[in-house]
């Protein structure tokens, strides 16, 4: 097996970003994007937000690294993304997670025609419980425009139908545009 050090970074990381993202959750999309190959700085990044050791930070990288090749090995063929991929940001707790994920599942059917690797999802909720709430879900994927969808619905869990059904219609349109 093949460390990842900083020259295996330079050629990887982009096909490594998404499942770098999944792992360190903690670590924000844009900082990652700041270090771009730059595997020094993104093991600090990590470090910082993490609390994790250099040692601790190269071995996880390494796991994540030989499970992209395996997963790549297997058939030559990746696997479509989903919601398991989603970065739980500001305002939401892990422990949060099962019935978010049960609310917005529907969407697994149209990230699906996305590779795994190449598909970035954030949900955040600003000003929670107040009338001023706002969700958001983002959706970074490959050959399309960052997709931003917001809802200032009162219920949590309206507003999580909200952006679930506004990101589907908005991922289908363009699907459908594309192919003419």
């Amino acid at each position: 097996m093949a460390t990842l050090d900083a020259r295996v970074w330079q050629t990887r990381f982009t096909e490594l970003r998404t499942s770098v993202l999944s792992a360190f959750p903690h670590v924000h999309r844009q900082e990652v994007e700041a270090a771009g190959d730059d595997f020094d700085a993104l093991v600090q990044t990590i470090q910082r937000r993490s609390g994790m050791s250099a040692t601790e930070v190269h071995e996880r990288l390494a796991e994540i690294d030989a499970d992209d090749r395996d997963q790549a090995d297997n058939g030559g063929r990746r696997r479509g993304a989903s919601l398991e991929q989603l970065r739980i940001g500001f305002g939401f707790e892990e422990s949060e997670r099962p019935r978010m994920l049960e609310l917005l599942r529907k969407l697994d059917r149209q990230l699906q025609r996305f590779p795994a690797d190449a598909v970035d999802l954030e949900l955040t909720v600003k000003d929670r419980d107040t009338t001023a709430q706002k969700v958001t879900l983002e959706a970074w994927l490959p050959n399309m425009p960052r997709v931003v969808v917001t809802s200032r619905e009162h219920s949590l869990r309206d507003a999580l139908m909200d952006v679930r059904e506004d990101l589907w219609r908005q991922l289908k349109e363009t699907l459908d545009r594309r192919r003419g």
